[in-house]
């Protein structure tokens, strides 16, 4: 992006990050924080939004002063705080914030992992998905998401399936838990569990013939992960 470009973007950005209608305000946070430093003329006023009375929009004021400073040491703590503040801000927004800092956020594991169990499902999948995107330091976490690949919300199962195949840390009970979410009834569900358990289970025949048999289903997407997964088997295996 041309540096006119780059400051006419940031100068929008910033005037919608004032607007009265907090969906915008918060949004525009997200939107700097996409442009990285690029954005730095931004941080005057996103360390000013961090006193607004929209914690919303303070909580992705914060985001975005961490991917344009690059400073996560100042900030974590306080997305991490954003967990547990729930008359202000949904837990799944700050799990949402520290997904987007991938292995950065490793302190934040053990606040996240009860939020697998939150009664709010968007809780419960955006943790899972921070989880996963922290990846292998996340493996304090393999048990919980063991767990919720039971969860009667498709998308937390999603995440969690994912979540498991980035961690790449197996228990007991992980293998044979993936192997059941080969049979879930979402499609989304069963290619991660097919790509998770590429990574992580031994190759076995059983497991092969199962794989195999994904490859005649009529999603695309699923014919690929299963096709991905094999691959994978085959590779640990020479």
């Amino acid at each position: 992006m041309a540096d006119d470009d780059r400051e006419q973007r940031v100068s929008k950005l910033l005037d919608a990050l004032k607007d009265t209608h907090v969906s915008a305000a918060w949004n525009a946070a997200r939107e700097l924080a996409k442009l990285g430093p690029d954005a730095g003329t931004a941080v005057p006023m996103l360390e000013e939004a961090l006193n607004w009375k929209d914690q919303t929009t303070a909580l992705w004021a914060r985001f975005a002063l961490v991917k344009i400073t690059g400073d996560v040491e100042s900030h974590l703590p306080f997305l991490i705080d954003g967990l547990a503040d729930k008359r202000r801000i949904w837990a799944g927004m700050a799990a949402t914030a520290l997904s987007g800092l991938g292995s950065d956020a490793a302190p934040a594991v053990g606040a996240l992992i009860p939020e697998l169990e939150s009664p709010r499902g968007d809780d419960r999948w955006a943790a899972a998905w921070a989880l996963g995107s922290i990846g292998e330091l996340a493996a304090a976490a393999v048990p919980a998401l063991v767990r919720v690949l039971e969860d009667a919300d498709e998308k937390v199962r999603w995440y969690a399936v994912w979540a498991l195949g980035k961690i790449g840390h197996a228990t007991p009970e992980t293998v044979p838990a993936l192997v059941r979410a080969l049979d879930d009834i979402d499609d989304d569900v069963r290619g991660y569990a097919a790509l998770a358990l590429g990574a992580l289970s031994d190759p076995s025949p059983e497991l092969a013939e199962r794989l195999e048999s994904l490859r005649a289903e009529e999603n695309p997407a699923l014919q690929h992960a299963a096709k991905e997964a094999l691959a994978m088997l085959e590779q640990r295996r020479r």
